[in-house]
């Protein structure tokens, strides 16, 4: 069953992030993921929203846990690992594994 990961990031250094989202794809593809749609956010609907995600990355991975190994993949992968420590430094990122059960 299909997972997919939904990545809110607030950029804090464009440079950063411009060097991760040149590098990100690779990465994703080398787990068996695909980036449906990455851009900045347009609405946050409901009257709970918070502001402060900025820009949105939704990826689709075979099963959850081709999802959980993309995202433990830097305790493993020295390349991974500045990839991850790449977009930590470039914002705020919280990533959330969805089930597409």
């Amino acid at each position: 069953m299909a997972a997919y990961v939904v990545s809110n990031i607030e950029i804090v250094d464009a440079e950063t992030y411009a060097e991760f989202r040149r590098r990100f794809p690779g990465m994703v593809e080398a787990f068996g993921g695909k980036l449906l749609g990455r851009g900045d956010v347009v609405d946050v609907i409901g009257r709970e929203a918070q502001s402060g995600h900025h820009r949105v990355i939704i990826m689709e991975f075979p099963t959850v846990e081709q999802a959980r190994a993309w995202d433990t993949a830097p305790q493993n992968s020295p390349e991974y690992a500045e990839l991850r420590e790449l977009r930590n430094k470039a914002g705020n990122v919280v990533l959330t594994i969805v089930s597409g059960d």
